[in-house]
């Protein structure tokens, strides 16, 4: 090799692989550098010169005051434009919303034109539109940032292509890649740096400024577009003091580029000068054009120069374009751009004489790259040993990044033999130090330098790292402080005053700095201050020597390490404790590790209350002034009584628009400050020498060990300790477990909600509502009530059997609240209140809520799809970062809990991404039973549509492969795979597109394939895709801006394409997340940021837009308003097979409520619907298909005030104080276009379907009908709506069904009912409350203005529905209604019908036997009927050859249950068969209070099933598919059918066909018969065959036997679907207690025989002769059923109780109850039981136990009545009535006395007689009992309302 090979060959330092950015460090030459080439020096033009001289002596010097760096360059991008085109994006929004601000004012431009700002849906769109500007001779600019300014490449392409001058501003920001970030680096510029633009990079605030104006004059100077940037947060939001440039000093600059102005102007496109732009070009002249451009290039630095002289000459200050400090000589060199320039300046500053060696280049022009102006920057080449290149951005699959490779390239080229060493450093604002520096100079120095380099982390993996320590490097005098604060505290705008009052107050410079945590709400501020008599250079978080340090939150100091918050100060500053305690309190409050740090560093110590300095002062919550002032007397920064005098002026300039009592308010509070503060005295040796250990004292306390991730990952980022973490604890693609808030904590309320138990309704509204998912409702059973804390107070659950066996607690997460009391607000009857945090914890409320947690969910037992049960389904988001009162998550809650176990999501960046996806922070959880949870996604702002679309796209084709998969295994492997195995994935095949269905296959499916995959090839490519089996419920989440703005395309796509997106937009009506800057779905007169004069438009309707299609589901909901409708609209839009929008209503803390800010958001939803601004309504494409009217307005009343609604809102009122006329007119148009839209859609509502809905077939005389609901759980609406089909099956006419609201107008409703009959069915919520729609009703028929027989004339009917578990409250709602109709003067036709919630049937129960006196009230005609078949009410599909696996059908809400006990009680040759029924409830969610009863669901037994099938010529082991068709089918039904089942078993356990018969079966059957049959049939049916009838009826037939006898009717199997009843339930009391006799369950069964009238025939009931016949082991359906007993809280009250036959089922339980009570030391009271029953030998159940309890203490005394024993019979039956007779003492001494309870238990037909026997026994018993019958009667009913009498009677 040759010595000049040898000497240009490069040496590898510290090579690193290309994937980890690594670079080569180059050593050229060893020959020394050539002579470097120094660039021509540049003058100005002397005339030019002159005149900017001259404008500087006329104008003077700018002032010096606090700016930052956004705000100082939107100036001058306003002063030197004509039009700006702007979009929000963080961290440039300010640049806009300052430019905004200043057009709204009025603010002139230099041009003396208010400067015109126009947002754009987009940044693309905002580039797209300055390009146009510019095309025509315009003057634009444009600020962006990050993804926004990789959107506006391709115009940058061709602006600088077509060489337009501009400028455009760019706060330089990390662009999104592994995860969103929005804190700054410089990735976004390097991303642009090859578009043709320049790139002119500041290094601070002042030169933020100055560079600004800069580049506009050499944009226009060059015509090469600029790219004005400066580092994101660390200079756009920093504040400095700086030098301003006055207006005139721009008015100069115009003047000046006058020449060049107009030339630009003439290059526009003009028809006066007309030529084309923006042409095609071949191949053959594309190259020479690009070419021709180079000449412009090359004289950009020299205008750029030109610039910085004119700017010289203007202010005084030099700059060059790349701009040397250091060493003269110096050897070792930092190369560096941006912020972290002025920190490596300011510790070369430092170093002083020592600094000889080394220097920092800064680099201002980019781009072009000036080899020259660079190379003569720098000190003697031939003495540099080594550049470290420090780059602010990452070029991962690079040898290098651009900038290494730039100065890489520059060094070769001038032979010069330095290192250059590769770094990276302060990606996403990561903090840049003096530490930093120092490590990076002694790499430099090292005789192996690390190549490439990190610094500010630890590499543990590819060993890049620097080690560095902290540094105290500022000028001397400066004072540093840190001020810890909260988010809403005021102590950030506070800070920002204080560094307003010192910088125009002094001439000391100023320097503020605002670090945030990852939260909306509750997140910590740390302010970082320095002021001093030097300029500050150092852009970088206080680390060390911090003078003064205040903690303004009590909690940080447990919260956060000691070392965290005490580490920056010096020994011996001052810090200051915002809190109440005294001193002897700090030694017990503070911890040792922050006392110990206190005492090493001899801190001076003091403290203050400001809170309650606040509140004695009056200002509340806001200790931000008081704050302040303290500051003031103990920094030092100026004296005293200056600094205060100037803080009062501040405080009264402040507020002085607010009245002058608040002012003074202030003032005191300033004053009073001063007077509390307090010097804490303390041992600094004791403090210092304490023994502590840092890491295990602020260890989290936790009830479990949670895994590794969250002690070693996310405590550290929860505690502002995310610094710490290693690359090694990082995931490379940025996917992190979900439930990271779970662990937090946070504890940032300072008051939270705690409920009443008495007062609560169980209604959920609370749950469903919080933002945060802190508040929930839990069930628990009395077993494990029994281990909760004793402050877990609850009430029995009500609602229903589904309810049975739980108790009801709302119970809220001290540590986890927010204090937002949106809960207490929306809670209907007041309920719940806050209380101070630090009592609820004292109160037990923490352990109530860490219990709570480990109760099993429950929330398979109720429908999630409704309000009330969607809050028992664990919530998938909770504790979010959202700002408190938050609107947008309540939405994205309920949709986890409807969906969350197969949820995806595509969350578009946003605010819902931020509060759903910061690491560290993510509020999406697992399934804690399954480990199921939400996939949630983040791509971009403006592509989540296609996002979403695309993961859509994919797992559809994904399934379609597994659908592929699986036939083939089907088809190939099915003799090797298992039965059942064989059955799951026929079945999956068939129901693979039901979400739930496909859940639960998967569920079952899972187990199997992974056992059976060695059977053959094709179950194992059927396992590899198991992960598709269950079909997900896949969802887009994001705000107004995106889908009205930046993502409509999208959107449109999306729904246009037809698949099946569902898209929840959560509208706040602003930008949120960036700050609140319009949008398209700003309403009109609103004031937003972008639109401060007032947005002048309508706000765009995204639902009307959507609907056009006819094919999108398009719902708009307001969840406070209408929590039903919200639940129906979700429900809805994911059972739609189609696209589905949903227009959600989220108050925004950008609303800028009044008074209650977003605490009232829910009632604000509420009013926001009352008075039209936002309407309710469902568009539902399916409705069409059946011939319906799609559109259903929902908000069909229109009652509230929309000026008083708007005025409680400072968006819309600021206008009315700014421009009053303006605001008067806008919100005038706006309350005209809401009045016009809600008129549109009550005509779209009212437009007939093709087929009508009500009025089709009305034939019959009847008068007409009105149907009016009030339904706040939609089962009132369903019946109502099956009332009118049943109606119309008999030809009455409906004219209407609707709800109450809709007639709340008093001639509404009299015009509805003048020619019709008003049936009115009505729910009752809750403790006798109205449901949502019918709430205006009832204000309105109550009212006391209306007037007596207003409604005279009117007639109605009622029917109630209810829970008669809430007994003073029962059906109330429709009572009141039904009372009030009548005092109006309307008149009832019949009696109220009530459906009761507890009946075996539920509601069905009490409709069925309503329905027949409706008919004969309103003389209705019988069902229209031709006797053909009707339609049946099933389709089924028969699968010939498919595997029999069925599972068994289990009824919705029971539980299977195995039998462990069927032991017959009585002599095998005894008539009764009485039986010891006993089933285990071991692994079974099975719990039941005390004097419950359970429903057992019996099955026909196999030889009579056999029977039927051979008759009715069955094949029972064929497998079909039961698909429901009509609306009318139960529940039951449709859960049977969710499977695959045989015939067998339809007819085992599904249809009564051996149950009592009714006549309407006769009917149904003699469809199906032959004439003969057919007639006689029909004429059972009627009057005249009633005589047949009872005949039949003696014969006790079964639905079977009616068949057999007439065999010619053989009803399809389908028919026998629709026409035979389910199998019901026999319903048995409870014979044991669930604490005595754990993990079973007890009954007294006896055996239901009895003769036949007719025949003499032995008759055995279904359930009795099934459970006669089952054995043991077999499973059963179970469900618990609400027992009636009322039981006395205290147990020494005695019961004195009635036990007839098995009647004594429950009292044995009460028995048992009473002996496990006594067993754990609880005192009993006194036990009688009246036992009767037919005879003693036989029938005394259980006389063992009686002896036992008896022997035992329980059992006062037990007195037997036994009907036929000698020697009473014959001729005597005794009945227990007669002994109560005889011992009236037992009753009249516990029941009068004592204030005992009374129970009875047994046949209906005993209870008078029971009750006779009662009031003897009180009658005359001493001188408090009732002297007389009457008076016993008397007392009887006060007894029983007392609740002291139950019965149980059958």
């Amino acid at each position: 090799m040759s010595a000049d090979a040898a000497s240009t060959k490069a040496a590898v330092v510290g090579l690193a692989g290309a994937a980890v950015g690594a670079a080569v460090a180059l050593a050229i030459n060893k020959n020394g550098p050539v002579k470097v080439e120094k660039p021509a020096k540049v003058e100005l033009d002397p005339k030019i010169a002159a005149k900017l001289e001259a404008a500087r002596k006329e104008i003077g010097d700018g002032k010096w005051g606090p700016d930052d760096g956004a705000t100082a360059a939107a100036w001058v991008a306003y002063q030197m434009s004509d039009n700006a085109f702007i979009f929000p994006i963080t961290p440039s929004t300010l640049l806009s919303e300052m430019c905004d601000t200043w057009s709204a004012g009025g603010v002139q431009n230099a041009f003396e034109q208010v400067t015109k700002i126009t947002q754009l849906q987009s940044e693309a769109g905002a580039a797209g539109s300055m390009h146009g500007a510019l095309a025509v001779g315009g003057l634009a600019t444009t600020f962006t940032a990050s993804q926004g300014l990789l959107l506006m490449i391709p115009n940058m392409y061709k602006i600088a292509g077509e060489l337009i001058p501009c400028v455009m501003h760019i706060a330089a920001r990390a662009v999104a890649g592994q995860a969103l970030s929005i804190f700054g680096d410089q990735n976004d510029i390097q991303a642009v740096r090859s578009t043709g633009f320049a790139i002119l990079f500041g290094t601070n605030v002042q030169e933020a400024l100055d560079f600004a104006l800069v580049s506009h004059i050499a944009t226009l100077r060059s015509r090469v577009p600029f790219v004005h940037t400066f580092d994101g947060f660390r200079t756009s939001h920093e504040i400095q003091k700086i030098q301003a440039l006055p207006k005139e000093v721009f008015q100069t600059v115009v003047e000046l580029l006058a020449p060049e102005i107009d030339a630009h102007r003439a290059r526009g496109l003009n028809p006066n000068h007309p030529h084309a732009r923006g042409t095609a070009q071949c191949d053959d002249i594309y190259f020479q054009a690009v070419e021709a451009a180079n000449k412009y290039y090359l004289e950009v630095p020299r205008y750029v120069e030109e610039a910085f002289l004119w700017l010289e000459k203007l202010t005084g200050r030099k700059y060059g374009l790349y701009e040397y400090a250091g060493g003269k000589n110096a050897k070792y060199i930092i190369v560096i751009m941006g912020s972290g320039a002025g920190v490596v300046e300011e510790y070369i500053e430092k170093l002083g004489a020592k600094a000889s060696d080394v220097g920092v280049l800064k680099i201002r022009l980019y781009r072009p790259w000036s080899e020259k102006h660079f190379l003569a920057a720098l000190p003697p080449l031939a003495g540099i040993k080594a550049v470290a290149v420090c780059n602010k951005m990452k070029d991962p699959a690079a040898h290098g990044e651009p900038l290494f490779l730039d100065v890489a390239a520059t060094f070769q080229g001038a032979k010069c033999q330095a290192k250059i060493i590769n770094g990276r450093y302060g990606l996403s604002s990561k903090d840049f130090t003096p530490g930093m520096v120092e490590a990076i100079f002694k790499n430099l120095k090292s005789s192996k330098p690390q190549h490439p380099f990190t610094v500010g982390l630890e590499d543990d993996v590819t060993h890049l790292s620097l080690p560095y320590g902290n540094l105290n490097t500022v000028p001397y005098g400066t004072k540093q402080c840190i001020f810890w604060g909260f988010g809403s505290d005021g102590t950030v705008g506070a800070n920002k005053n204080t560094i307003k009052i010192i910088a125009q107050n002094t001439p000391l410079y100023a320097q503020g700095y605002f670090k945030y945590d990852a939260l909306k709400s509750g997140g910590v501020t740390i302010s970082h201050l320095r002021f001093g008599p030097e300029p500050i250079k150092g852009s970088y978080l206080i680390d060390s020597g911090c003078d003064y340090l205040a903690i303004h939150k009590k909690e940080y100091i447990a919260s956060f390490f000691a070392d965290l918050l005490l580490g920056p100060l010096a020994d011996g500053g001052t810090l200051v404790l915002n809190c109440p305690w005294t001193d002897a309190d700090l030694e017990r409050e503070l911890p040792p590790p922050f006392r110990k740090l206190i005492g090493q560093k001899k801190l001076k110590v003091c403290a203050i209350d400001a809170s309650a300095v606040a509140k004695r002062t009056g200002m509340g919550k806001l200790i931000n002034n008081i704050m302040t002032a303290v500051f003031f007397e103990l920094s030092g920064v100026l004296p005293t009584e200056q600094a205060l005098a100037l803080l009062k002026d501040a405080v009264k300039k402040t507020y002085k628009n607010k009245g002058e009592a608040i002012v003074n308010q202030n003032i005191t509070a300033v004053e009073a400050a001063i007077a509390a503060l307090r010097s804490v005295k303390y041992s600094a040796d004791e403090w210092a020498n304490l023994s502590c250990d840092m890491e295990s004292f602020y260890a989290k306390p936790r009830s479990e060990q949670p895994e590794k991730y969250v002690t070693e990952i996310l405590d550290k980022v929860q505690t502002m300790r995310g610094h710490e973490l290693k690359v090694s604890q990082m995931e490379a693609d940025g996917c992190v477990p979900l439930a990271q808030t779970r662990y937090a904590k946070r504890g940032v309320a300072e008051t939270i909600p705690i409920v009443d138990v008495d007062k609560c309704i169980q209604c959920n509204v609370c749950s469903a509502i919080c933002p945060h998912a802190v508040i929930r409702p839990f069930l628990l059973s009395a077993g494990e009530l029994l281990k909760a804390p004793d402050s877990f107070v609850t009430r029995k659950a009500t609602g229903g059997n589904a309810y049975a066996g739980l108790h009801y607690r709302i119970q809220a997460s001290p540590n986890d609240c927010t204090g937002c009391e949106v809960c207490t607000n929306a809670c209907p009857v007041g309920a719940l209140s806050m209380k101070s945090r630090v009592e609820t914890l004292q109160d037990g409320h923490g352990s109530n809520w860490d219990y709570a947690l480990t109760v099993p969910s429950r929330g398979n037992r109720f429908d999630a799809n409704t309000l009330k049960g969607s809050q028992f389904q664990d919530p998938l988001l909770e504790f979010s970062g959202a700002c408190e009162g938050c609107g947008e998550t309540p939405y994205a809650k309920l949709v986890t809990q409807m969906f969350g176990k197969r949820l995806i999501v595509a969350n578009a960046t946003g605010c819902s991404s931020i509060w759903g996806g910061t690491a560290g922070w993510v509020p999406y959880a697992k399934d804690k039973a399954t480990g199921k949870g939400t996939a949630w996604g983040n791509s971009l702002f403006e592509d989540n549509a296609e996002y979403g679309l695309g993961q859509l796209m994919c797992v559809r084709q994904r399934r379609k492969q597994l659908r592929d998969r699986v036939e083939a295994c089907l088809a190939r492997a099915s003799k090797a795979m298992s039965i059942a195995l064989r059955s799951l994935l026929e079945q999956w095949l068939e129901f693979s597109e039901d979400g739930i269905i496909s859940e639960r296959l998967s569920d079952e499916l899972g187990p199997l394939l992974e056992a059976e995959k060695g059977k053959a090839k094709e179950i194992g490519e059927v396992l590899r895709l198991k992960d598709m089996l269950t079909k997900p419920s896949m969802w887009m989440f994001g705000g107004d801006g995106w889908a009205n703005d930046i993502g409509y395309g999208g959107i449109d796509h999306a729904i246009a394409s037809g698949n099946p997106v569902k898209i929840v937009i959560m509208d706040t009506e602003v930008y949120s997340n960036t700050g609140g800057q319009s949008s398209k779905a700003t309403p009109m007169g609103a004031v937003a940021k972008f639109a401060q004069a007032g947005r002048d438009q309508k706000k765009k309707d995204l639902g009307a837009m959507a609907m056009a299609y006819q094919h999108v589901y398009v719902a708009s909901v307001a969840i406070g308003a209408n929590y039903k409708q919200t639940c129906e609209a979700f429900a809805e839009a994911e059972k739609y097979d189609g696209p589905a929008i949903l227009l959600c209503y989220a108050p925004c803390i950008e609303h800028r409520f009044f008074k209650t800010g977003l605490s009232a958001m829910s009632l604000d939803q509420k009013d926001a619907v009352e008075c039209g601004y936002w309407p309710l309504y469902r568009f539902n494409p399916a409705l069409q298909k059946e011939g319906k009217n799609p559109f259903l307005l929902d908000s069909k009343k229109v009652t509230g005030d929309v000026m008083k609604f708007l005025s409680r809102q400072n968006r819309y009122a600021q206008l009315v104080r700014s421009s009053p006329m303006v605001a008067e007119k806008l919100q005038s148009k706006l309350s005209e276009h809401l009045k016009e839209r809600h008129q549109s859609l009550r005509n779209k509502a009212e437009e007939p379907g093709k087929v009508s809905q009500t009025e089709s077939g009305a034939t019959s005389n009847c008068e007409p009908l009105i149907i009016a609901f009030g339904s706040d759980t939609g089962v009132t609406e369903q019946v109502a709506k099956k009332f009118a089909g049943l109606c119309a099956e008999r030809g009455i006419k409906v004219m209407r069904v609707c709800d109450l609201d809709e007639l709340s107008e008093m001639e509404d409703l009299k015009a509805a009912t003048a020619k019709a009959l008003c049936v009115v069915m009505c729910a009752t919520c809750g403790k006798g409350d109205f449901p949502q729609n019918a709430g205006l009703f009832w204000s309105a028929l109550s009212a006391g203005s209306v007037p007596p027989k207003e409604l005279q004339g009117m007639r109605f009917c009622t029917f109630a529905m209810g829970d008669r578990s809430y007994a003073d409250s029962f059906c109330e709602a429709a009572k009141r209604i039904e009372a009030r109709l009548i005092e109006l003067g309307a008149q009832t036709v019949l009696e109220m019908g009530i459906g009761d919630d507890r009946d075996e049937d539920k509601w069905e129960t009490g409709f069925s036997a309503w329905l027949p006196k409706f008919w004969a009230a309103i003389k209705a005609p019988e069902p229209q009927d031709d006797g053909t078949p009707k339609p049946a009410l099933f389709e089924l599909k028969y699968h010939e050859g498919a595997a029999v696996a069925p599972s068994q059908i289990v009824p919705p809400g029971t539980q299977l249950l195995t039998i462990t006990e069927n032991v017959r009680m009585t002599p095998s040759e005894y008539e009764r068969d009485i039986r010891h029924f006993s089933l285990s409830t071991e692994g079974c969610d099975f719990p039941f209070d005390l004097g419950d009863a359970v429903a057992i669901y019996p099955e026909n037994l196999p030889e009579d099933v056999d029977e039927a099938l051979k008759f009715l010529e069955l094949e029972g082991d064929r497998v079909l598919t039961v698909l429901c068709t009509s609306d009318n089918v139960s529940e039951r039904h449709r859960r049977a059918f969710e499977q695959r089942v045989t015939v067998r078993q339809i007819l085992t356990t599904v249809l009564d066909i051996f149950g009592r018969p009714s006549k309407s079966f006769c009917t149904d059957l003699a469809r199906f018969a032959s004439p003969a049959d057919a007639k006689a049939l029909k004429r059972l049916s009627t009057a005249a065959g009633a005589e047949e009838w009872v005949a039949l009826v003696d014969t006790c037939p079964s639905f079977f036997d009616i068949m057999k006898k007439f065999p010619s009717a053989k009803l399809p199997l389908e028919q026998l679907l629709s026409v035979l009843p389910l199998i019901k339930p026999r319903i048995y009391s409870i014979a044991s207690d669930d604490k005595y006799a754990p993990g079973k369950v007890e009954f007294t069964v006896v055996i239901n025989q009895w003769k036949a009238k007719a025949t003499g025939e032995l008759k055995t009931g279904t359930c009795t002769k099934f459970i006669q016949r089952a054995a043991v082991g077999t499973k059963i359906p179970c469900s618990v059923i609400c027992g009636t007993f009322q039981f006395p809280e205290d147990d020494t009250t005695p019961m004195v109780m009635v036990g007839l036959g098995t009647g004594i089922a429950p009292i044995r339980s009460f028995m048992q109850d009473k002996l496990f009570k006594k067993q754990q030391g609880i005192k009993t009271g006194p036990m009688v039981v009246f036992y009767g029953c037919r005879r003693e030998k036989e029938e005394l159940l259980y006389k063992e136990e009686w002896e036992m309890y008896k022997r035992e203490g329980v059992l006062t005394e037990l007195v037997g009545a036994f009907q036929f024993d000698k020697p009473h019979y014959p001729p005597k039956q005794i009945f227990v009535s007669d002994r109560m007779a005889e011992k009236p003492q037992l009753i009249s001494e516990n029941l009068l006395a004592k204030g005992g309870y009374f129970f009875m238990c047994g046949p209906a037909v005993a209870t008078p007689s029971v009750q006779k026997a009662l009031k003897a026994a009180v009658l005359r018993a001493g001188k408090d009992a009732p002297q007389t019958e009457a008076a016993a009667d008397k007392w009887f009913q006060d007894f029983m309302h007392a609740g002291r009498y139950s019965e149980e009677s059958y």
